[in-house]
């Protein structure tokens, strides 16, 4: 299947450069150095980005139960600069090592990605969720990618470049030309890969309690689900351990035709898992990774 990518009108902060010079200096600087230049350049991303930063402290004003101080927004900005890292480094071969958990709440999300079944695989922008999707193609599957295609984004270049042909992207800039794009993968028997937390491209929302607040969310994955017959799953990736390891929380599997009622079955899916991912944050407090403000409160 060919894409077309549109021409990109946004782009992501800083020099043209950046991307390059990090891949660089990441490839020739002992890593203590490469952390330490990481964080100072958080630093001063914190500064110069106030609406980034404003976003990061209302939302960790929520998990952390206190009005955040400057070292807690410049963590975050880190912690996101270090998933980009691992973005970059894939080009050199050296993708995470994913763990997923061998527990009998888990074996219907294994079962269903070595399957083969085309299948929706939900996440959100946590942690590592572009490589997390990406590897789904190691269940000897093809998968399709949905992502809002901007300028100065080598590190999609280089997943893009790593995991083809398993995997495509979908540039879904224009919103209106989604659901047709979706359904073109999705007719080729594609698995699709949908990040569900950002309003602005989902064409149907619904209220959902997350974060101590009834919130809009993104309910487009059921309704494909749906409307072709395909299961969904979620998964959301936690933070690395001192092995280098990557835990994995994945969600149950949804089937629209194992309910009488496929709408609710959807509604109370997807709430189990706002439920658990709200457990992760609040563990995990510095992997969400969307910096647009909180979800939009639902109108009482």
């Amino acid at each position: 299947m060919e894409v077309v990518r549109p021409q990109p009108r946004e782009r992501n902060p800083g020099p043209t450069w950046g991307y390059r010079l990090l891949f660089f200096s990441d490839t020739v600087l002992p890593q203590a150095v490469v952390n330490c230049a990481l964080y100072a350049g958080a630093s001063v991303a914190v500064t110069c980005m106030p609406e980034q930063r404003k976003a990061s402290a209302d939302y960790l004003q929520l998990v952390l139960k206190h009005r955040p101080a400057r070292r807690d927004i410049n963590r975050h900005f880190y912690t996101f600069t270090r998933s980009l890292m691992a973005k970059l480094r894939v080009a050199r071969g050296l993708k995470p090592d994913f763990r997923y958990a061998d527990t009998a709440a888990s074996q219907p999300f294994h079962a269903l990605c070595t399957s083969g079944e085309p299948a929706l695989f939900g996440t959100f922008h946590v942690g590592q969720s572009d490589l997390l999707g990406c590897m789904l193609s190691e269940f000897d599957r093809d998968i399709a990618l949905v992502r809002h295609r901007v300028g100065n984004s080598l590190d999609t270049d280089f997943m893009a470049r790593t995991f083809s042909p398993r995997v495509r992207f979908l540039w879904v800039n224009q919103p209106e030309n989604l659901l047709f794009e979706l359904k073109n993968a999705i007719e080729q028997n594609l698995s699709i890969g949908l990040q569900c937390d950002r309003v602005e491209y989902g064409g149907r929302l619904e209220a959902f309690s997350f974060l101590g607040k009834q919130r809009l969310f993104p309910v487009t994955i059921y309704h494909l689900a749906r409307l072709f017959r395909r299961p969904v799953a979620f998964a959301f990736a936690g933070s690395e351990q001192r092995s280098g390891r990557i835990p994995v929380v994945t969600s149950s599997v949804f089937k629209p035709a194992d309910h009488n009622d496929p709408q609710s079955a959807a509604r109370e899916h997807f709430q189990e898992v706002l439920s658990a991912l709200e457990t992760h944050l609040l563990e995990n407090p510095y992997l969400w990774f969307n910096f647009k403000g909180l979800n939009p409160e639902a109108a009482s």
